[in-house]
């Protein structure tokens, strides 16, 4: 049947892109009508002959600016089957297959030229003999096969007998699933794998300008053998919409006629993070609701739509409180400020590609977090654990988690708990390298030069000597900041904070004596101290808090951590920090206080390390005369 077909030089609009002149290349790219991850993800490389067969991943279920607008303006974007349909519209065969539904052709005529193919050439003419005559009716009768045993065969043939074949195989992660490492693919899957490696491999599908897309949410979910580099089929992201492209999704959706007072722009940056057809539904909704369309209207959808998405990887959250509104720790908050200014700025250079905040807890991380993304103006994120029991669930969590988080970008990154999730490679984990790529993958986002301004993840952590040392390095974390207990006159300025922040009717003056009362308690302790003298106050009927409440409230409190875990914290931390002008200001009483307690094991060693990197000064802490200890 080949001998028979056309040559012509591309599969339908690829053609069209192909046959375009060399004059003012550049301007006829950018009117093409096809988006950036068709074009160099998938065209490009199918244009100089190097791949036949593309993974797509991604936004796989949102809309697609439709090619032909021009032609269709009452369908400026389409579903991404659909926007294939169009590319394709004139191959000489456009097969679509799932497990579910078999194959379907885009005309009845591919289907029944797909049939024909298939057939013996003795059973493609209506036998004279009436049993014979009515086994092929019962056979045209059942049509193409589901099973991807049967139907991938039935592929193959097109792709090898014709040419200007384009074939869309849908959720593929069900047709070719990944499986865990050690556990054999059953030989029916291996099979599968190895048929469509095979055609990504044949020079002649190739030749014939045949295409083959599979299509899947997430890469990670179809099977590693059709993902590694030497495989040849390449792996092309679709993003979730850009600016420029929610904003002409919401012209068209108001027929370029935006209603007086409406910000498009500001509409189209709180949307970021969304498909079009996400905000396809918001807009339903405000309509159906008869809602006045704003940004914050569209923030507050935004915020459930995201986490019913995202919800098992991270968490949406709105940042509710600025650097004002936060006690204490004055040099990490000037320090953020510049952070702040350089991001107003657009001046990527003084944004870090990440932060480590370490220290015990309640002394303020979170809270310094999600200040930062306020005053940004920043999306703002949570991580959760993306672990699970289930074979290759852990890296679809993590691929969904990277992929959510860039389009979330510009996006702030709360990584709280580090060093639990963030262990050390070294360490015993005997789960058939799931930790390794897990954090292969985090690792990657980390140090990509592209996300530095747009993707800041800051570390939380109790215990940064239980992170692995590649996660802390520069270019990954570029600093790493100690938030140590509060001093005291940052335990009064708490107390204040504290008192404004719940509105408590207070006649205190002076919070000096309260804080040299709670030596040892955080921020978090703090808080809690405050929140129980307004109870105390309310038991004995008073209005407001005196002395007498905040001094019982003070008294009744138990710390959650013993002195010597806040001292182990502290030095651990600082023996991680990278920054001098970020050092706390009390730095060398902390550690002096730390050696005279003695509660930490093998400190002499740990401060010697702190002497050597510039962190104390050496002279203060010689040792003592022999035979005393340091710690005596």
């Amino acid at each position: 049947m080949s001998d028979e077909v056309d040559d012509v030089d591309g599969v339908d609009r690829v053609d069209d892109v192909d046959d375009r002149g060399s004059d003012d290349q550049e301007e006829e790219e950018e009117s093409s009508g096809l988006p950036e991850w068709f074009e160099q993800g998938i065209l490009a490389p199918f244009e100089a002959g190097v791949a036949s067969v593309f993974l797509l991943h991604g936004d796989v279920h949102g809309l697609v600016a439709n090619p032909d607008a021009e032609e269709e303006p009452e369908k400026a974007f389409l579903p991404l089957r659909a926007f294939l349909e169009r590319i394709f519209d004139s191959a000489e065969l456009v097969a679509f297959y799932d497990v579910a539904a078999g194959i379907g052709c885009l005309k009845p005529a591919m289907e029944k030229r797909l049939l024909d193919l298939t057939r013996p050439a003795a059973e493609r003419y209506v036998s004279s003999d009436p049993v014979a005559a009515a086994r092929q009716s019962l056979a045209a009768k059942r049509g193409l096969p589901k099973e991807p045993e049967a139907a991938l065969p039935i592929l193959e043939n097109a792709l090898k007998a014709m040419k200007r074949v384009a074939v869309v195989i849908e959720s593929a992660h069900f047709v070719a699933p990944t499986i865990s490492a050690g556990i054999p693919l059953p030989a029916v899957e291996r099979a599968t794998v190895q048929r469509i490696v095979n055609w990504a491999r044949d020079g002649q599908v190739r030749e014939r300008r045949n295409m083959v897309l599979l299509v899947t949410d997430q890469a990670a979910k179809v099977n590693g053998e059709l993902r590694v580099a030497d495989c040849g089929i390449p792996v092309v992201f679709i993003p979730k919409p850009a600016q420029d492209e929610r904003v002409a999704f919401l012209m068209a959706r108001m027929d370029d006629e935006v209603p007086e007072g409406f910000d498009v722009q500001a509409f189209a940056r709180a949307s970021q993070g969304m498909s079009l057809r996400q905000l396809q539904e918001v807009l339903s909704k405000a309509e159906e609701a008869g809602e006045e369309l704003g940004p914050e209207f569209v923030k507050g959808r935004k915020k459930e739509i995201l986490n019913a998405e995202y919800g098992d990887v991270m968490e949406v959250v709105d940042p509710v409180r600025g650097l004002d509104d936060i006690g204490g720790n004055a040099h990490i908050k000037a320090y953020f400020a510049q952070v702040l200014e350089a991001i107003r700025k657009g001046d990527s250079r003084l944004v870090p590609m990440g932060v480590t905040l370490m220290g015990p807890p309640g002394t303020g991380k979170s809270a310094i977090v999600e200040a930062l993304a306020k005053e940004a103006g920043f999306n703002f994120v949570k991580t959760r654990n993306v672990r699970s029991m289930w074979v290759g669930e852990s890296e679809a969590r993590m691929e969904k988690l990277l992929n959510g988080l860039r389009s979330l970008a510009p996006v702030v990154v709360m990584n709280d708990e580090a060093d639990l999730a963030e262990a050390g490679r070294d360490g015993p984990k005997g789960d058939s390298g799931v930790s390794e790529r897990l954090m292969k993958m985090w690792m990657e986002l980390l140090a990509d030069p592209r996300i530095r301004g747009q993707i800041l993840v800051i570390n939380c952590t109790n215990r940064p000597d239980r992170i692995d040392p590649a996660l802390k390095r520069s270019g990954r974390s570029d600093e790493r900041i100690l938030m140590p207990l509060p001093s005291s006159s940052e335990r009064a300025a708490i107390l204040a904070l504290m008192f404004k922040r719940h509105a408590i009717a207070h006649d205190l003056q002076d919070f000096a004596p309260y804080a040299d009362a709670t030596e040892g308690q955080s921020g978090a302790d703090l808080e809690k101290v405050v929140l129980g003298a307004w109870r105390v106050a309310r038991e004995k009927g008073r209005a407001a808090v005196d002395g007498h409440c905040l001094s019982a409230s003070i008294a009744d409190f138990i710390p959650s951590a013993s002195r010597a875990e806040i001292d182990a914290m502290t030095i651990a931390g600082l023996a991680e920090c990278s920054s001098k002008r970020l050092l706390p200001p009390e730095v060398e009483e902390m550690v002096l206080g730390i050696r005279e307690r003695g509660l930490v094991k093998d400190l002499d060693e740990i401060v010697s390390r702190l002497a050597e990197r510039g962190i104390v000064a050496p002279e203060d802490f010689r040792p003592k005369a022999t035979g005393q200890s340091r710690l005596n």
